[in-house]
């Protein structure tokens, strides 16, 4: 049973599925990245982590503030780190889109910020996350009800409690009986709505996106 899968809709930060992908597949997460200027103060009401201009993360550091927070900052800052740009990074978003059968798709940035030329299905976004949770990291992080982020600022050590924006996963709303909610991507914009992409399983075992 499908209904309205091929509709385009605004994603909001479900947009940031495709964001770890590439992170998680051409990125190290070991590396150390600085924080630059252009990757903060989006606009107003963006959900940010609260980076500095300046301030030291590992891509794995920023990973977890892009899924578990749905940090702006940290896509802004991935997107500058594995595209060289983050109109290259775009680039690459719609390339991978593509690959993947996601013809109804066309991203304008990492966020998900509104653009009216950002769009997406409900179908491609089943084939994003079915893509991600081949990724054991990426899978790994998206069941986090909460994460300790670490990063450097001015040679001191700075430790950020984030707690998820599933609450599925923080326990604030009950899933169905016999469901257990593995996790996914929340967004939210005003053109958006409230957005969802769950990985659930039912009391067999077998995985629902």
């Amino acid at each position: 049973f499908a209904q309205g899968i091929h509709e385009r809709a605004y994603p909001a930060s479900i947009t940031k599925i495709m964001t770890g992908i590439l992170a998680v597949k051409h990125g190290n997460m070991d590396d150390l990245i600085t924080i630059p200027e252009s990757a903060l103060n989006l606009e107003e009401g963006s959900t940010e982590i609260g980076f500095q201009p300046g301030d030291q993360i590992t891509l794995g550091e920023l990973l977890h503030g892009l899924l578990v927070y749905s940090g702006n900052d940290a896509a802004m800052t991935i997107a500058q780190h594995i595209g060289g740009s983050v109109d290259n990074f775009v680039e690459m978003m719609n390339q991978e889109a593509a690959s993947l059968g996601a013809t109804n798709t066309h991203f304008v940035n990492p966020s998900g910020l509104h653009d009216d030329n950002h769009y997406t299905t409900v179908y491609d976004i089943y084939l994003m996350l079915k893509e991600a949770m081949k990724y054991p990291y990426f899978v790994e992080i998206m069941q986090l009800s909460s994460y300790n982020l670490t990063f450097v600022r001015r040679s001191e050590n700075v430790v950020q409690h984030l707690d998820a924006t599933d609450q599925y996963l923080t326990k604030q709303v009950t899933p169905p009986k016999n469901v257990t909610v593995l996790g996914g991507k929340t967004g939210t914009t005003s053109k958006a709505g409230s957005c969802l992409a769950l990985a659930s399983q039912n009391a067999y075992g077998e995985p629902f996106i």
